[in-house]
Formats: C-alpha cells, structure tokens, sequence
C-alpha cells in the first residue's frame, strides 16, 4: 500500500470512526460500522454497512428514519476530511450482526 492509500485509508478510518461513536450514542440497536473502498476511486467506491443488534431494532430504525439521519452524520463525518459520497444512499448499507445475542450491545 502507498503512502498516499494509507493517509486516504486514515481519513476514512476517523471518519467513520467519529460518526460511528456518535451512533452508538442516539441510535438504539445500533452497534458498530465497517466499510469497503478502493482508494483509487473514493467517492464511487466506497460502502459502508451499518450493523444493527437485532432485525427489530433495524426495523424501528428505518421506520422513524434514523437510518437517514446515519447516512447525514456519515457523510458529514466523511466531508470533514474532504470525502464525498457520490450516491449516499446507494453507497450506505443496513444489516443484523448475526453473531450478536440479542442485547449484547
């Protein structure tokens, strides 16, 4: 890996990181993010998934809208370090961490 990918990987990396802390916070259910990119194409490229506790607490997520309001943080996480979504929506993922036991978060 560059140098160059390494400081882009690192800017994500906080990026998500913020916002992520700030989920956890006001976001029942919600647990932890990941994301995927090729540093080569940023902006198009990159994906994040949103892991939730349980299909309910997603569920009730998406039905009061929280789930846009976490794309809205994420991506003004991510312009904070000159990071832009091309299509937000589409590059913005919600899933159940299967592994989790219910409550554990």
């Amino acid at each position: 890996m560059r140098k160059r990918d390494k400081k882009i990987e690192n800017a994500i990396r906080i990026a998500l990181t913020q916002a992520c802390e700030q989920l956890k916070d006001n976001v029942t259910g919600f647990a932890w993010l990941t994301h995927q990119v090729d540093v080569k194409h940023i902006e198009k490229t990159l994906k994040v998934t949103f892991m939730f506790t349980s299909l309910a607490s997603l569920n009730a997520a998406k039905q009061s809208l929280e789930t846009d309001a976490m794309i809205r943080i994420t991506c003004d996480a991510l312009a904070q370090q000159h990071i832009r979504l091309h299509h937000a929506a589409k590059q913005c993922h919600f899933a159940v961490d299967k592994k989790a036991p219910e409550g554990a978060f």
